[in-house]
């Protein structure tokens, strides 16, 4: 009779921890890492807009302004207007990772100022941040952007001289080396 109870009481127990790993597996699993390369802009934008980032997956010699840009690579986001803080967040495709990128501030030639707050990329569980006035230092603005306070982060799109609304920054050689800190 105590065999019989032993063996009984071995098998619900062999059961049970059979279940409990096939609960942690699956536990596991729903914990994947995004694989997508992202940049997301912490900004206050006061009008609707549409923002766009263009992105390169060549190295080139001379980093920023000299790559060259196709509307096939590149993200576009809506922003609604709004007086406080919002995260404007571009995710690539799958499996791409950018060398340079270049980010449009809008074509709402009525924007008002724009106060950047913080930069972020993230791939993996890899992030960088640049808070701040820090954007400055890997971003350089065409000529339809004035940046009105760097330490505060506000920037003022304008018509350029030509009367043409493009303001943008070109990314710069040390955010390429950020990009590669990510990936490797």
């Amino acid at each position: 009779m105590k065999t019989r109870f032993f063996i009984t009481l071995m098998a619900l127990a062999s059961l049970t921890i059979s279940c409990k790993d096939e609960k942690s597996l699956d536990a596991v699993k729903t914990e994947e890492v995004d694989k997508n390369f992202k940049v997301i802009l912490n900004a206050v934008v006061n009008e609707n807009d549409s923002f766009q980032l263009y992105y390169t997956e060549e190295a080139f010699g001379v980093p920023g302004h000299s790559a060259p840009y196709q509307e096939e690579n590149s993200i576009w986001v809506d922003v609604k207007g709004n007086t406080s803080a919002q995260d404007i967040v571009f995710t690539f495709p799958e499996d791409v990772i950018p060398t340079y990128i270049r980010m449009d501030f809008g074509t709402n030639s009525n924007q008002k100022e724009i106060t950047i707050n913080n930069f972020t990329m993230s791939y993996m569980d890899k992030k960088f941040e640049a808070k701040g006035s820090l954007y400055f230092n890997y971003f350089v603005p065409n000529q339809s952007i004035k940046v009105e306070n760097g330490v505060a982060g506000l920037i003022k799109p304008m018509k350029m001289s030509s009367g043409i609304y493009d303001p943008l920054f070109y990314s710069d050689l040390p955010l390429f080396n950020e990009i590669q800190k990510l990936i490797k």
